[in-house]
C-alpha cells in the first residue's frame, strides 16, 4: 500500500514539474518575441510618465510664480471693519 502512495505522489510531482517547465518556457518565448505586448505596454507607460513629468514641471512653474507674486508686495492684513451690533 505504501508503494502505491509513493508512486502516486512521485507521479504527481513529476507531472506538475513538467507542466511548470512547459508554462515557463512558453512564457519566456513570448517575452523574447514580444507577442504578449509587453514592449508596447512599456512604451505606453513611458509616454504617460513623460506626460506626468511635464505636468509636474508646469505646476512647479506656477507655484514659483505664485510665491514670487505673494512675496513681491507685503501683506497689509485684513481691512479694518467695524462690525455692526444689533441689539434686540
Amino acid at each position: 500500500m505504501e508503494n502505491i502512495v509513493l508512486w502516486a505522489l512521485s507521479t504527481g510531482f513529476v507531472t506538475g514539474a513538467v507542466w511548470v517547465g512547459i508554462v515557463a518556457l512558453r512564457r519566456r518565448a513570448r517575452l523574447l518575441s514580444g507577442e504578449d505586448g509587453t514592449l508596447d505596454r512599456m512604451r505606453h507607460r513611458l509616454n504617460r510618465l513623460d506626460d506626468v513629468r511635464q505636468r509636474v514641471e508646469q505646476m512647479e512653474e506656477r507655484l514659483d510664480y505664485a510665491e514670487r507674486a505673494l512675496t513681491a508686495r507685503p501683506f497689509a492684513g485684513p481691512p479694518d471693519v467695524d462690525p455692526v451690533r444689533r441689539t434686540s
